[in-house]
C-alpha cells in the first residue's frame, strides 16, 4: 500500500506554516496575565492573603507594597494614626514592575481609620498611571472603603472599576472566596472588552 505523502513540518511535529495572519484570541489568556498587575500592601497579613489567593485563581503577576521600616506594637500604631490623621507622608518600598508597563493595576489595601492605608495611598500618589486601568479591593474592619475610593479617585484622577470591599472576618473565614471570584471575572470581562476595541481591522465586521 502507497503511503500518504506528510508534509516534513508536520512529521517533525510542528504546525505547517500559514499565509493567514494569526488571530489575536490564540494568546489573549497569555497577554491578559502579562499585562494584569495585582498591587498590594500589608500590615496584618489580611491584604495579603485576599492578594495571594486572587492571583493563584486568576495566574495575574503580584507585587507588593513594604513598609521601610516596621510597625510593629505601639511604636508601629502610632504612625499609622500620625500618617492617616495629619497625612504625614509613608515611607515605602515597591516590589514589582513599573506601573507604565501594565494596562491594569488592580489595588489591594486595608482601611487605617476610615481611610486608605497610607503607605498604598503614598504610593498611588508616587505613581504616573497615565491610561493605566485600575481596580480596587478595600480590606476593613467596619467601615471606610467608599471614603478609601474617593482617595483613589483624587489621588489618581482615575476612576477604578469594578470596585470591591471585604470584610476582614469574611476573608479570614472564607466567606469571601465567592465576591473575589466574582471580582476576577467582572475584570476579565472588563479587559476583553478593551482588547476587542484595540482589534486589527482585518477583524472588525465594519470594515467588510
Amino acid at each position: 500500500m502507497r503511503q500518504a505523502c506528510v508534509p516534513s513540518s508536520i512529521r517533525r511535529g510542528l504546525a505547517p506554516k500559514s499565509n493567514f495572519p494569526v488571530p489575536l484570541f490564540s494568546k489573549s489568556l497569555e497577554y491578559e496575565m502579562e499585562k494584569k498587575l495585582i498591587v498590594y500592601y500589608s500590615r496584618t497579613g489580611t491584604a495579603r492573603q485576599v492578594a495571594e489567593q486572587m492571583a493563584a485563581q486568576s495566574g495575574w503577576q503580584l507585587a507588593e507594597v513594604t513598609d521601610e521600616h516596621p510597625r510593629a506594637g505601639f511604636l508601629g500604631d502610632a504612625r499609622c494614626v500620625i500618617e492617616t490623621v495629619f497625612h504625614a507622608r509613608a515611607k515605602y518600598r515597591y516590589e514589582g514592575p513599573p506601573l507604565d508597563e501594565i494596562e491594569h493595576v488592580i489595588v489591594i489595601a486595608p482601611i487605617w481609620m476610615g481611610h486608605l492605608a497610607s503607605p498604598m495611598r503614598d504610593f498611588l500618589a508616587d505613581q504616573l498611571l497615565g491610561s493605566t486601568h485600575l481596580s480596587v479591593i478595600c480590606v476593613m474592619a467596619a467601615r471606610g472603603a467608599f471614603r478609601a475610593v474617593e482617595e483613589i479617585m483624587r489621588i489618581t484622577a482615575t476612576i477604578p472599576a469594578p470596585v470591591l470591599a471585604l470584610f476582614q472576618r469574611d476573608v479570614l473565614s472564607g466567606l469571601s472566596q465567592e465576591e473575589m471570584a466574582g471580582f476576577i471575572d467582572q475584570v476579565k470581562t472588563a479587559g476583553r472588552w478593551e482588547q476587542s476595541r484595540q482589534r486589527a481591522a482585518w477583524l472588525s465586521p465594519t470594515e467588510a
